[in-house]
């Protein structure tokens, strides 16, 4: 976890130093305008005075935190504020925390990111306050993940009838064998590794003794570090968090009495004491950085820059690179396949595509100015075929002498780690979950359900045994699983090498490690098979500094760029005109509408030995709750 310390970050670092030199920002908005008011209607002001005037309140900069925001770029928004990917969210702290208008930050908790993500967050909040500024925050839930960053606030209050919700943590995964077996159908489950228990809930009505460990494992390795960062930010025992876990939900004034948060206030009385806080009363900045409504009103009055807005958002110009050197961030999010990168009307990212990521690795090989490159991790893994093509265009990139630092974020197992562990450096966080080096398979057998319903298949085929290719037929033939079978076992050992390779491991040091076996980012890098802890900002920073460039000043650009409009509805136009049957939008708010999507996309393919049969996936897809 990250450590406080008061000294600036020089170069690379094992534990995430929050002291980095963020770029400096224009002068607020709001102060700006309050001092031309002040010249128009006090001209007789001596201008030091005004100064005086303005800087006496404190500015409030309110920053929502939410579990949505995505990693990559995101689509401009012509009309309104534009949305922010993960990173900007995290040069937005840093931007306040050099502001030196800005007194002091308060988070509005909408939805808590994943755990990985919190503590980037938290990293980031440490800076923050470690130069003098204030966070507070006002809630009227509170929830275990939010105190993983929220507990770092100087004031942290909830209204006296407000929930703090406390709650375990608990893995959901749902097994639809039985589900399948009601259309007479199955699925075939081939794998690799004793603990690869990839589409185990297909094909078993329960959950396996291996499964089960691994959960139990990653839920303690969760729960062991939540506690200790509650524990240590808000000045109490462990002991007494967890028996304030044992009540799940809290009173807040009990919670106040506890020390866990700091007062049980309704919001105005909340308002009095942040003014305490900062000695004067203060102003609230709801829209810091943003352009105001009344900026977005004159600019519509005005027919010539509305029609260019709106052309620009149709079709918004390709990012410029710099002409110096700067580094490149390669985002390469969601479940990994061939062809190209997916992603919904909105822009966010549904599946990572082969195509789509080797192209923004080519870009930055080609591009004399790229220094080096950041492989920023989200996802569980996938084809293996696919994982295998980013694996060479990153090598490639290694070989135009450019370095390749991996920054895994809440995931990046199975595929996710095959595609990162050719890396210079691999960063982790300690909670990411990584490792699951192992191989699987699942074929769909309808052949019953098609006789169910009278259906009889006949096959006409040249050549021996091709016949018993056929899954609508036969269901799976012991032909086809010997094909597949020897497929998988020449994966694995080609993904056995590359990790031997990767992280310059002994091949059977890193056999102990696989067999599907997943490892939080901890224990992946007490194993080897991470280099350094840290977040997100820890891996840019090293990028930087191997590649002779001044950490946090270098200049980004990020990969594969936001899709314009025409894009999105091109990419989304398949969900759009798909009808959504009620088992389906009940799997998706349960948290589970990717799984189904995933199994009806399996079911409907009807060639045995389609290129991404063969996956490198994470052994399972859980809800944590």
């Amino acid at each position: 976890m990250a450590r406080a310390s008061s000294a600036p970050r020089s170069g690379p670092r094992v534990d995430p130093d929050p002291f980095a030199s963020p770029r400096l920002v224009n002068p607020m908005r709001a102060v700006l305008l309050s001092t031309a008011v002040a010249l128009l209607l006090a001209p007789a002001v001596p201008l030091h005075a005004q100064d005086e005037a303005v800087a006496a309140r404190p500015l409030v900069v309110e920053l929502t935190i939410n579990g949505s925001v995505g990693e990559e770029p995101t689509p401009p928004q012509p009309f309104g504020p534009q949305r922010r990917n993960f990173r900007a969210k995290l040069e937005r702290l840093r931007e306040l925390s050099r502001d030196p208008a800005v007194a002091a930050v308060e988070l509005k908790l909408k939805g808590s990111p994943d755990h990985a993500r919190s503590l980037d967050l938290l990293v980031e909040l440490a800076a923050l306050k470690a130069r003098g500024k204030k966070v507070v925050c006002y809630t009227e839930v509170l929830t275990r993940s939010d105190l993983v960053f929220a507990g770092l606030a100087d004031l942290l209050v909830v209204p006296p009838t407000g929930m703090i919700v406390l709650e375990g943590y608990a893995a959901e995964v749902f097994y639809m064998k039985d589900l399948l077996a009601k259309f007479d159908a199955r699925a075939e489950v081939l794998h690799i590794g004793d603990f690869k228990t990839a589409y185990e809930n297909f094909a078993k009505d329960a959950m396996s003794a291996g499964q089960r460990e691994v959960l139990e494992q990653v839920l303690q390795e969760f729960s062991d570090q939540t506690l200790g960062l509650i524990a240590q930010h808000r000045g109490m025992s462990t002991e007494a968090v967890e028996a304030m876990l044992a009540g799940m939900l809290v009173e807040p004034e009990q919670a106040a009495k506890a020390g866990l948060i700091d007062a049980a206030l309704y919001e105005d009385d909340y308002n009095a004491h942040v003014a305490k806080l900062l000695g004067a009363e203060f102003e609230r900045d709801e829209s810091y950085g943003e352009q105001s409504l009344e900026e977005l009103e004159k600019m519509l009055n005005n027919p010539f820059a509305a029609m260019t807005m709106l052309a620009e958002a149709l079709n918004p110009p390709k990012q410029k690179k710099p002409s110096e050197p700067y580094v490149a961030v390669v985002y390469a999010s969601g479940a990994i396949q061939s062809g190209k990168s997916k992603a919904d009307f909105a822009g966010n990212v549904a599946s990572m595509g082969s195509e789509t990521i080797v192209e923004a690795l080519r870009a930055t090989e080609s591009d004399e100015h790229c220094k080096a490159v950041v492989l920023r991790v989200n996802s569980p893994g996938g084809s293996a075929l696919a994982s295998d093509m980013i694996y060479r265009a990153v090598q490639q990139v290694q070989a135009a002498g450019k370095p390749v630092v991996a920054s895994m974020g809440s995931l990046a197992a199975s595929g996710g780690y095959w595609i990162s562990m050719g890396a210079d450096v691999i960063v982790a966080q300690p909670s990411t979950l990584t490792g699951s080096i192992g191989v699987v398979s699942m074929v769909p057998d309808l052949h019953e359900t098609l006789a169910a319903a009278g259906v009889k298949v006949e096959t006409v085929s040249v050549g021996p045994q091709g016949d018993q290719l056929s899954i609508t037929k036969y269901g799976v033939s012991p032909l086809l699983r010997d094909v597949l079978t020897r497929s998988m076992e020449s994966t694995y050992d080609r993904f056995l090498l590359g990790v031997s390779k990767g992280r310059k491991l002994p091949v059977e040091r890193v056999r102990e490690l696989a067999g599907g076996r997943v490892w939080t980012g901890r224990q992946a890098e007490a194993n080897g098979l991470v280099d350094e802890l840290g977040g997100f900002q820890d891996a840019l920073d090293l990028a930087a500094v191997l590649a002779g460039l001044e950490p946090d000043k270098a200049p980004l650009v990020e990969y594969p760029q936001a899709p314009s409009f025409f894009e999105q509805i091109e990419e989304a136009m398949g969900d759009m005109v798909t009808v959504r049957t009620p088992l389906e939008e009940l799997a998706d708010s349960l948290g589970f509408g990717a799984q189904l999507a995933h199994l009806r996309a399996l079911m409907s393919e009807p060639r045995a030995l389609h290129p991404d049969r063969v996956q490198a996936l994470l052994p399972f897809h859980m809800v944590v709750r």
